[in-house]
């Protein structure tokens, strides 16, 4: 396949239109059509034509080296003959024999174009191929090397600042809570109505003005607790290890379902069990003159 063949599959392909090639490499549609006819000559030299092939295959997705030395393979180069310098053909009219008048005139190629764009392309495409001088070019690449290694730092310092920056403020906002005893933050302890567990043989002795009634249940049982002649009334089952505490002001009265089943203890004095497991029992404390201290049924 030609170079112009292959541009062109390649351009179809990918269905892109030749203007939008156009507007991509600055060349115009023109000369992307000669391209693409193999139609080399059109151009001022070879190297036009190379470094068009290189701008139109990058459009299109072909390699442009690969384009390039294809087309050094299928075009061969131009023949260029020079004329003789003006001085030496003067030398030769005056001798009595010349050889430039029996040769045949040499067609000599039209340098001049009438096309300005094509000038212009000649202008703009020329100048990656002007040769600068090696000291000037290590210049310059050594200048942009320096700028590369500047940005590479500049974008390492700011990494290493926003560490910095973002460790200090994590620091500090977890010294602060961490300073702060847990005794503090620890919610007070409401007063319960009911306080823990108090074992049967702990004695209360608590010098105040209520009296305080402790039930630890010891099997199953309902009971009820009366206080202060009907003031306050509370009725609850209780399970084996469940403790009830009570306070009242004058009085108890208390209905036990199992008697076998709760521990009592009244003003840190423990009364014991009051009777067996399935009897229901009543007792008024502090007792009455006329209460035998529990009441069986």
């Amino acid at each position: 396949m030609s170079i112009g063949y292959e541009l062109k599959t390649a351009r179809e392909a990918k269905k892109i239109t030749l203007d939008a090639i156009s507007q991509k490499t600055k060349i115009s549609v023109k000369y992307l059509e000669h391209l693409e006819q193999d139609e080399f000559d059109v151009f001022p030299s070879q190297t036009y034509a190379k470094s068009f092939i290189r701008a139109y295959s990058k459009v299109v997705g072909l390699d442009p080296s690969v384009m390039t030395r294809q087309f050094k393979a299928e075009v061969k180069p131009k023949e260029v003959r020079i004329e003789p310098m003006n001085a030496e053909a003067e030398m030769e009219k005056g001798s009595a024999w010349s050889p430039i008048a029996s040769l045949a005139p040499v067609s000599r190629r039209n340098e001049i174009h009438d096309d300005p764009e094509l000038e212009q392309l000649q202008e703009e495409y020329a100048e990656p191929f002007r040769r600068e001088p090696s000291a000037l070019r290590n210049k310059r690449v050594r200048s942009a090397r320096r700028v590369k290694w500047l940005k590479v730092l500049g974008t390492v310092s700011v990494f290493i600042f926003g560490f910095v920056l973002l460790a200090g403020v994590f620091y500090y906002t977890q010294k602060g809570p961490s300073d702060i005893q847990l005794s503090q933050l620890a919610p007070k302890a409401p007063v319960a109505a009911e306080p823990a567990a108090v074992s049967s043989a702990t004695a209360l002795n608590v010098p105040d003005k209520y009296q305080h009634l402790v039930l630890k249940g010891l099997d199953k049982s309902w009971v009820q607790v009366v206080t202060d002649d009907g003031k306050n009334t509370s009725e609850v089952d209780m399970d084996e290890g469940d403790v009830k505490v009570y306070q009242a002001v004058r009085n108890f009265k208390v209905k036990i379902g199992n008697a076998g089943g709760v521990d009592i203890q009244y003003n840190g004095k423990a009364l014991g069990v009051l009777g067996v497991t399935g009897q229901v029992v009543e007792i008024d404390l502090p007792a009455t003159e006329d209460d035998d201290s529990t009441d069986q049924s």
